[in-house]
Order: structure tokens, then C-alpha cells, then sequence
């Protein structure tokens, strides 16, 4: 029993040991590591976008570890996270790394130029001349003039790579100079305005002869001083149709001459009328209005030609019969007959065609030729003139109102137009509305 006690007491003696055993590192494995974090650590600032370069120099390394050597070889025993040992128990070991950076051929190098008291563009310019490159500009609030740089790195007179980037410090920019945006492109416009730290608030269109999206005029006066972030409208150009006279023209002639005016067809509409069949009435559109490119335009052409033919009774009744025959849409009420029981009252052809001519004033114009061809009566001369009444307002007519006429009279129509303003101002495109 005592000698099993005892071999059990060696065992488990052992086995305490064996629990007590930590990881061996060699020295070379151990700086190994730390060499590798040094390497990491100098390739990760070389990452960086900026324009002076930096290294890590150094790294101080302080271990608590136990010491053993095996053979000839230095070995440490790495106590593990959880270890309760004494620090006495532990030997401390402390030493440095250094890293040896790659000898740079500064023949190539050029001197960095001093643009201290420069203008940011000056500055900007005599980096370029230099063979450098602008990089960040930082404003700082200053009392020197705005715009001017108070800093720089790399410094002035330093040497640096050709290309290096340059990095700036600005007195605060607190007004800028508006530019000339007369005869620019609409998008050659807009990267300016970002450019010169202006707001594009909107855009006007204004008829005109030059290439459709040119700038015509700006809000702001070019070369005033005005705060940044201001907001700036521009006028451009587009292009500008006039709308040719469809009146009595057939609607597929109508249609060729409305494609190659560069305007597009609307709605066609029939109307009853003594004109031939698809011969063009009325029109959305006055004939000489500008309007724009790819604008629509409404016609309402004839829907063919009307008669009637009055027949005399075969016997001695009073009652008289009418027929009106023709070819129109119609048609059902062509072939209807009236009768009449009263003394015969033979009207002439000419009495047939005559009606009151209806009271156009105040109306708006395209409501007024629309009441007019549904009429069946024929629209003359359209003309303007100053009036207090709202633009586009029939202001007189000529027949008047009332007026018996036949429909072959056309009714001359004059509308309102506003009196032109005193002070310059830019215009836009009226579309008329249909």
C-alpha cells in the first residue's frame, strides 16, 4: 500500500507539471511576430492619401514570460490569458524594434514653391508650373483678405516627388465673382456656376435664332460680388416656329405642311360646311403665332358639301315638302323630309343659308372660333390690339353680333394684347391651350 501510495503521489506530481506546461516560443519566432505587426503597421500608413509620407520608426516592446533554455536555444514560455502566476514568478524582458526605411533617390526631387500670401488660383497655377498638384483646400477663418492662402504642406522650399500633392490652407471665402455666362452651353453653364460656388435656382426659355440651349441672359450681373451659395437664373435659347396658315387647304396638304414646319398633328374634327369634303375650317393655332418646336395644332375640316332642293307638291294641297340631300355625315337628316300644313312659304337658297351671327365678346379666342365653326361660319382676319381686357380676349367683331349674314361672309375677329412693360424683363414661351 505504501509503495502504490507513493507512485500515485509521483503521478499525479507529473500530471501537475504536464497542466502547468504553457506554449514555447523561440527568440526568433517572438521578434518574428513583432517584425511583422512593424511591417503592417508602416503599409497601412502608406495607404493613406496624403501628401507628406510617414513611417513608423520604432515599436518599445515590454514581455512578462518565463525563460528556459533548451540546447543553445533561448525559449519562452507565454503564460496563458487565464494564469494566476505571481509577476515574481515572471521575468520581464524589454526591447526595441527599429525599422530601416528604403533610401530614397531625392535627385529627381523638385523644391515645393512658397504660395504663403498667394490667391488660391495663383497658388493653384504656380503648383502646376512647378510640376505639382493641388490637393485639399481647407478654409480657416482669418483676417487677411479671403481666398488667400495662410498655409501649406508640404511647407514651402521642401522637397518633394514631381506630381506630389499639395495641400492648402485659405483665408474663409465669404463673396464671389459672378462669371459671364452669355453664349455658354446650358451644361458648360451649370459645371461653372458648381465651379464659382453659385446656386442654379432656375432656368427661362426665350425664343431665338442661336443653337437652342444657349445662354441668353443671367440674373445676376457678371463680374458683380455677390455671397456664396447665391441663387442664379439663366435664359436660354430655344427654338421658335412660326405656325403656318392651314385655311383651306386639304388635310392631307395640311398634314405635309405642319411635318415639315417641325410642329405635330392633333385632334382633326368634322364639321358640316358648304366647303369640299377634308377641307380645313378652322385651326387651334393662329396662323403667324411663334410657338415651339414639336407643338401641337388642332383642325377641324369640313365634313363635306350641303344643298337643298326644294320640290313643288304634285297636287293642289298647301303642304309643301323639303328635302335636304347632300354628302355629309349627316346623312340620316338629309333624307328626312319636313312637311309644313300652313301657306306655302318657299324659301330661296340663299335665305336657307343665312344666320344671326353669334356675340363673340369676352370670349377667349380659340373658344370663340370654335363656337363659330360649329356654327358653320367662317373665320376671317384675327388681329390684336391694346387692351385692359385679358390677353387673347375678343375685345370686337366685325359683322356684329346679330348680324344676318350668309355663311360664305367670314367674321373678322380683333383680341386683346397687353401693353408692353416699361422696364426690361425676360420673356418665355406662351403654349397656347387648346
Amino acid at each position: 500500500m505504501t509503495k502504490l501510495s507513493n507512485e500515485k503521489a509521483e503521478l499525479e506530481s507529473r500530471i501537475s507539471i504536464l497542466q502547468k506546461s504553457r506554449p514555447v516560443i523561440s527568440s526568433s519566432n517572438l521578434v518574428n511576430s513583432f517584425a511583422s505587426s512593424l511591417a503592417e503597421m508602416d503599409k497601412g500608413l502608406k495607404k493613406v492619401q496624403s501628401g507628406p509620407k510617414y513611417l513608423v520608426s520604432s515599436m518599445n516592446v515590454t514581455l512578462k514570460t518565463n525563460i528556459a533554455l533548451e540546447g543553445e536555444e533561448l525559449r519562452f514560455q507565454m503564460p496563458k490569458a487565464d494564469d494566476i502566476i505571481s509577476p515574481e514568478n515572471l521575468s520581464t524582458i524589454e526591447f526595441s524594434l527599429k525599422a530601416v526605411p528604403e533610401k530614397s533617390d531625392i535627385t529627381s526631387y523638385k523644391e515645393v514653391p512658397d504660395l504663403v500670401g498667394l490667391s488660391k488660383e495663383e497658388a493653384e497655377n504656380k503648383l502646376l508650373e512647378a510640376g505639382f498638384k493641388a490637393g485639399e483646400v481647407l478654409e480657416k477663418e482669418s483676417n487677411i483678405l479671403q481666398g488667400i492662402v495662410i498655409g501649406q504642406l508640404p511647407s514651402g522650399s521642401s522637397l518633394a516627388e514631381p506630381g506630389a500633392v499639395v495641400d492648402l490652407i485659405i483665408s474663409k471665402i465669404l463673396s464671389v465673382k459672378v462669371p459671364n455666362f452669355s453664349g455658354l452651353g446650358l451644361e458648360a453653364a451649370k459645371t461653372l456656376i458648381e465651379k464659382s460656388r453659385l446656386r442654379l435656382e432656375g432656368i427661362k426659355e426665350k425664343p431665338s435664332d442661336k443653337t437652342p440651349g444657349t445662354v441668353l441672359a443671367q440674373s445676376l450681373t457678371p463680374g458683380s460680388e455677390v455671397e456664396v451659395n447665391s441663387a442664379i437664373v439663366l435664359t436660354v435659347s430655344v427654338t421658335i416656329l412660326t405656325v403656318p396658315n392651314l385655311l383651306g387647304l386639304e388635310l392631307e396638304s395640311a398634314k405635309q405642311v405642319i411635318e415639315k414646319s417641325g410642329l405635330q398633328l392633333g385632334n382633326v374634327k368634322e364639321q358640316l360646311s358648304r366647303e369640299k369634303l377634308g377641307i380645313v375650317l378652322t385651326q387651334s393655332l393662329k396662323p403667324g403665332l411663334e410657338v415651339e418646336e414639336n407643338s401641337k395644332i388642332d383642325l377641324v375640316v369640313s365634313a363635306g358639301r350641303t344643298g337643298v332642293v326644294i320640290e313643288k307638291p304634285l297636287n293642289n294641297s298647301p303642304e309643301i315638302t323639303f328635302k335636304v340631300s347632300g354628302e355629309t355625315s349627316a346623312s340620316v337628316h338629309a333624307a328626312s323630309q319636313v312637311k309644313t300644313s300652313a301657306e306655302p312659304q318657299v324659301r330661296t337658297h340663299a335665305e336657307l343659308l343665312t344666320k344671326p351671327v353669334p356675340d363673340l365678346i369676352g370670349m377667349p379666342l380659340e373658344k370663340a372660333v370654335s363656337l363659330l365653326g360649329a356654327q358653320g361660319v367662317k373665320v376671317g382676319n384675327i388681329s390684336e390690339a391694346i387692351s385692359k381686357a385679358a390677353a387673347g380676349t375678343v375685345i370686337s367683331q366685325n359683322p356684329t353680333a346679330g348680324s344676318a349674314v350668309n355663311l360664305s361672309v367670314p367674321v373678322n375677329i380683333k383680341v386683346s394684347k397687353q401693353a408692353p412693360e416699361t422696364q426690361l424683363r425676360t420673356s418665355t414661351i406662351s403654349r397656347p391651350k387648346l
